[in-house]
């Protein structure tokens, strides 16, 4: 899945200033070694084992989902970071997401780490980073959500904000790498009934809590980094949405920025490309 880590993104440009290479993990993506990558290969890996339930509530979200043409959300998001002496430190972002499928998304992010913005406009993709005054953009990128997506990981290795949603199909989406997945039950989140549904892939663990009523939207998300020192974790409360939401073209103009004031800086591409059973989980660390 694409959305692991996903606190936005946007630090990932004062990675770029700096000429980091960005590698991470909607959930993010663990970084292999060519020996761990072949002995993958040769292995003879069982489908994934999926209980009926967790499996039925995930696409019925996913075709729901999929019914809504424009929407807006707000992310109320925590994350860990692992400092070099393994103590883990803990920070806070909230996001707020419009999109206008198939061609639009604006979002920005205030929080612990500065605030960001991003457009896309169906031609174009602007990453904006307000406490750096820098911005970055990318031309000619696919004019629909879901190309978009696997085009900036697979050239870039960047997921844009709690990018799985942003999918047509999330059911896809999100499935993909999945291992074994269960119903856990019928649990609250602020107040909200939701269906608790837990998964494992192999750097990964996550769960999502998705609403049990007439709006099956998801509510939230936690993401467990296994594979990392220290298993951080993501989590993120998806409230205020609004399924009815209208928006002026105004909302994803990047021309309205003011982006004369800001210095222009270059996003860099990857290097190694992604492996495909790989792909969904390692762009969210380039989230962050």
């Amino acid at each position: 899945m694409t959305f692991i880590k996903q606190h936005f993104g946007f630090s990932i440009i004062l990675m770029l200033v700096l000429g980091m290479a960005v590698i991470g993990p909607g959930m993010a993506r663990a970084e292999t070694t060519d020996a761990e990558v072949k002995a993958t290969e040769e292995e003879s890996e069982p489908g994934p084992l999926i209980g009926p339930r967790a499996d039925l509530v995930l696409k019925a979200m996913s075709d729901y989902m999929k019914s809504v043409k424009q929407f807006s959300f707000r992310g109320k998001i925590s994350f860990d970071e692992i400092l070099p002496t393994g103590q883990k430190l803990q920070y806070s972002a909230e996001n707020q997401v419009a999109i206008r499928r198939p061609d639009r998304v604006y979002a920005e992010m205030q929080g612990d780490e500065g605030n960001r913005r991003f457009w896309y406009d169906g031609e174009r993709v602007t990453l904006v980073d307000g406490g750096l005054r820098v911005y970055t953009t990318v031309d000619d990128v696919p004019n629909e959500l879901g190309a978009l997506m696997d085009y900036l990981m697979e050239k870039y290795n960047f997921a844009p904000p709690l990018a799985d949603i942003l999918y047509p199909d999330m059911y896809e989406a999100l499935i993909e790498n999945v291992q074994f997945g269960v119903y856990v039950g019928l649990h609250d989140v602020e107040g909200i009934r939701c269906h608790h549904l837990a998964f494992v892939t192999k750097y990964i663990d996550w769960q999502i809590w998705i609403e049990d009523g007439l709006q099956m939207v998801p509510r939230k998300i936690v993401i467990t980094y296994k594979a990392q020192p220290e298993s951080p974790q993501y989590a993120v409360i998806l409230t205020d949405w609004d399924l009815n939401a209208r928006f002026s073209d105004i909302l994803f103009d990047v021309e309205m920025a003011a982006l004369a004031n800001l210095e222009k800086i270059e996003f860099l591409t990857r290097v190694e490309p992604v492996e495909k059973d790989n792909k969904k989980e390692a762009g969210h660390e380039a989230d962050k």
